[in-house]
């Protein structure tokens, strides 16, 4: 089917006929994404096997109508690396386990992990993954490519298997900047079936790849926190590499502010609070399984799941168990009760920690490393991580990035900067002599080809 429509957009393209910016750009998009084709949407799990959804995910329609070729699904960490603390990132019971090019059973780390592989594997110009928490940042970081993960409502997840309504965002992870800031364009802006778009502050979405210019840092005012240079130093390599980027930064003409720190927020330190997040998630798997159209396992909310998971073999349950489930299952209250209502007021506040910090000087945009815990999650905000260089932090050959993060709708100012130290620095095209694993070459030619394109 997508060689046929490859060919059909081909014919188009020599007709002079192309359907919009993406015009025969093949992509691929993580298994929670709803296609109305002949692929499974699974989420990574045999119980979605068969069934039949009302609406294809709204940025699919978005990325089909520029004329883009969806070629297949990408393997996820299951659920989206919801299910259970014991599941290892890029593993599902239904396609086993992913693992990153850079090194011999590599963990590709978080849940858009088959899409971070897929791009660092130039399987495809460009993939489509989903983030709540770091599952874009973080498996962009380990797989040496760059992950945008937008602010919470720019790209709408209607017809995407969710998580946490409330924080849950679709993003791309390419390996160049400029190909994201491409998808971005296609799939940003307001969508009636996601409530959380009405937040988008223009009608028009804005020119994001005209933002993609060499000149972005220059006169940019860029807070690197106190804890962010202390998550760098606990890896000397990292530590170094962290500080050299920060030079090239200055050296493109930014203002790099130190001194400086989070009020409340402080990395890695447990802030989360689960119980908001476990409510949500059981509500919205309650919507998700009683809005199919068919059902043919007949699952209807996160206790049938659970019980699911348990009788099916390939599930692995007595080695991973349904931990995460489990506590949504059993959480007390729903999302109006008092006491989640005050869990979700307080991981808001820490949320809203970034901007505080950017605003109390008016400053720009915010630095760390990749690894870094920051809290764009609890804030619905923006971040895209880029690479730097090759410096590691668990094991030799891994690709290290930096994170650049602002303020919601921030993303014109976040792709500038991006792409002007990307361009600086072109780490990405040797990180290519690095993979271990090299991809069939019979599709190099067509990928490469389309990369031109793109």
């Amino acid at each position: 089917m997508p060689k046929a429509i490859a060919i059909e957009r081909d014919q188009q393209h020599k007709d002079g006929k192309t359907l919009g910016a993406l015009h025969s750009i093949p992509l691929l998009a993580k298994d929670i994404f709803v296609t109305m084709d002949k692929m499974e949407t699974t989420g990574g799990s045999s119980v979605l096997i068969g069934a039949k959804y009302d609406k294809e995910a709204f940025i699919i329609s978005r990325l089909r109508q520029a004329g883009a070729i969806i070629l297949g699904k990408t393997n996820l960490s299951q659920w989206g690396m919801a299910r259970s603390p014991k599941c290892p990132s890029g593993w599902t019971a239904l396609f086993g386990q992913a693992v990153g090019g850079f090194q011999e059973s590599q963990d590709p780390q978080g849940s858009s992990s088959g899409s971070a592989i897929a791009a660092s594997l130039n399987l495809a110009s460009g993939t489509i993954g989903g983030e709540t928490c770091g599952s874009i940042l973080y498996p962009a970081q380990r797989n040496g490519v760059v992950g945008l993960k937008p602010t919470v409502g720019l790209t709408s997840r209607s017809g995407a298997i969710p998580l946490n309504p409330e924080q849950d965002s679709v993003g791309t992870l390419t390996r160049w900047v400029k190909d994201s800031a491409l998808i971005l364009q296609v799939i940003a802006g307001k969508d009636e079936d996601d409530s959380a778009s009405a937040d988008v502050p223009f009608e028009d979405v804005p020119d994001y790849v005209v933002s993609c210019t060499t000149s972005g840092l220059e006169g940019l005012q860029i807070v690197v926190p106190k804890s962010a240079y202390a998550v760098a130093d606990s890896d000397p390599e990292v530590g170094v590499a962290f500080r050299d980027a920060i030079e090239t930064i200055r050296g493109l003409g930014a203002t790099i502010i130190d001194g400086m720190d989070f009020e409340h927020w402080r990395p890695s330190l447990g802030l989360r609070e689960d119980l908001f997040g476990d409510v949500l998630l059981r509500e919205a798997y309650d919507k998700f399984f009683g809005g199919l159209v068919e059902n043919p396992k007949g699952v209807k909310n996160i206790s049938d799941l659970i019980e699911y998971i348990k009788r099916e073999p390939d599930e692995l349950y007595e080695k991973f168990g349904a931990g995460w489930f489990e506590s949504a299952r059993d959480a007390p209250g729903n999302s109006l009760s008092k006491q989640v209502l005050d869990v979700k007021a307080r991981i808001e506040h820490l949320g809203a920690d970034m901007a505080r910090l950017l605003d109390s000087q008016n400053r720009d945009l915010l630095l760390a490393t990749s690894s870094t815990d920051l809290p764009l999650d609890l804030g619905r905000l923006p971040g895209i991580s880029v690479v730097h260089n090759s410096q590691v932090t668990k094991g030799p050959n891994i690709p290290f990035t930096i994170t650049f993060a602002g303020k919601r709708f921030s993303e014109e100012k976040l792709i500038t900067a991006v792409y002007s130290f990307e361009q600086a620095t072109k780490v990405v095209s040797q990180n290519k002599e690095k993979l271990i694993v090299q991809p069939d070459p019979s599709l190099l030619d067509f990928t490469e080809q389309s990369e031109n394109k793109l």
